[in-house]
């Protein structure tokens, strides 16, 4: 097996990505291993101009939800990863599927392993899979945890 010296596990929060956590971490402990556990915000879609102001301070939501996710991440790691593993954590903003991967090759990342969330036919046809868009274009091993 592949030597695994830095393992990504991007997560949602979802059942779904705690079950792909799970696994990383018993890799990660296998093999001694770095666990770096991302969560990514999608950007606030950008409103047309209205000729009335909007009562709402997009800056300050994205931030908040920065926040709240971020405690949310280091309160997983705390609860779940034993203190034995070294672990990494980051907010990121964007696409889902480009942040993991220039995560992963911004940091030398040896495995990604994500789950797949069965989203239905119509939803994928639309906006294709985070998990099928990222296993197209790593440069590196990704595991997906098939969840049912």
């Amino acid at each position: 097996m592949l030597p695994l010296k830095k393992i990504l596990c991007p997560v949602d929060f979802s059942e779904h990505s705690l079950k792909a956590l799970l696994n990383a971490i018993e890799l990660a402990n296998k093999f001694n291993a770095e666990l770096h556990l991302i969560n990514v915000i999608a950007p606030f879609p950008v409103l047309p101009a209205t000729p009335h102001p909007i009562g709402f301070d997009i800056q300050s939501y994205e931030e908040e939800l920065r926040e709240n996710s971020l405690e949310t991440l280091n309160k997983l790691m705390n609860e779940k990863v034993p203190e034995n593993i070294k672990t990494e954590t980051r907010i990121l903003k964007g696409d889902a599927s480009t942040q993991i991967i220039n995560y992963s090759e911004d940091n030398k990342i040896d495995l990604i392993t994500l789950s797949t969330h069965g989203t239905g036919a119509l939803k994928h046809f639309l906006f294709g899979s985070v998990a099928e868009k990222v296993l197209r274009h790593s440069n590196c091993p990704v595991l997906t945890i098939r969840v049912f």
